[in-house]
């Protein structure tokens, strides 16, 4: 399953680059469905830590305990305002 994953994640890499080098449209609008992506993706997975935090209903599984995880909460924490901004300055950089 990793490497269906790996694999999926590494052909979806190359078609991304081969897309963006079509033309500035194309590359503008795949920079702001990453932005949507992302924004969605990190909204739900946060709300869904906090909330699972805040009800105190983490079930102590393998999945489940990285929701207590410090080093993961404060690196979610950092990683989502810090790829959000490199994110849309990179959409701001191709719009000038």
């Amino acid at each position: 399953m990793v490497g269906f994953v790996l694999v999926g994640a590494l052909l979806g890499a190359v078609l991304l680059i081969w897309l963006r080098g079509k033309s500035d449209g194309v590359r503008m609008l795949l920079d702001g469905l990453a932005v949507l992506a992302y924004m969605g993706f990190f909204v739900v997975a946060a709300s869904s830590v906090a909330r699972t935090i805040w009800d105190d209903t983490v079930f102590m599984t393998q999945v489940h305990e990285v929701l207590q995880s410090p080093i993961f909460l404060a690196s979610g924490a950092y990683l989502g305002p810090y790829g959000l901004a490199l994110l849309v300055r990179q959409l701001m950089d191709k719009r000038s």
